[in-house]
């Protein structure tokens, strides 16, 4: 798969940005060859997009596991204004449509009392209005995300 101008994270691999880039080595986790890859990817001129809700799924995750040293060190990566797209109204506004959709045609992404992650993060995407082909978000959900109409893949099936 070709590289992309922008790449969404997803709750995974974005909760990979609490650790630091480490070293190359053969013993790498599943988790750091997935920041060295966000690395890379940025290093090749991808754009990576934090959506919000992403940030709040990963951050309320360190909060209960208590890794309190790791949430500065992600804050500075979600928030840099070039990759950070805060929630809006519009945003909720335009998930509850598409939820309301997905409902009507049996197309679940999560239980019908559930908030619906993937809903908002649709919505959050498609408000950038971003080109086909110029993007495509990383999650380990791409079955969820593609019902929205929006391209979707595992991270170890892009090249940076």
């Amino acid at each position: 798969m070709p590289g992309f101008d922008f790449i969404v994270l997803d709750s995974y691999p974005l909760g990979n940005a609490a650790l630091p880039l480490v070293r190359p080595s053969s013993t790498l986790t599943e988790s750091e060859r997935c920041r060295q890859w966000m690395a890379d990817c940025e290093a090749a001129g991808s754009v990576l997009l934090v959506p919000a809700i992403a940030y709040y799924e990963e951050v309320r995750d360190l909060y209960q596991r208590q890794a309190f040293a790791k949430v500065p060190r992600f804050q500075q990566f979600c928030f840099d204004p070039a990759r950070y797209i805060p929630l809006t109204r519009d945003h909720l506004t335009n998930a509850a449509q598409l939820w309301g959709q997905m409902r009507r045609t049996g197309q679940t992404t999560a239980d019908k009392h559930a908030l619906d992650g993937d809903a908002i993060l649709a919505a959050q995407v498609l408000s950038l209005n971003l080109q086909p082909g110029a993007f495509t978000v990383v999650t380990r959900n791409a079955a969820h995300i593609t019902r929205f109409g929006l391209p979707a893949e595992s991270w170890e099936n892009i090249k940076p």
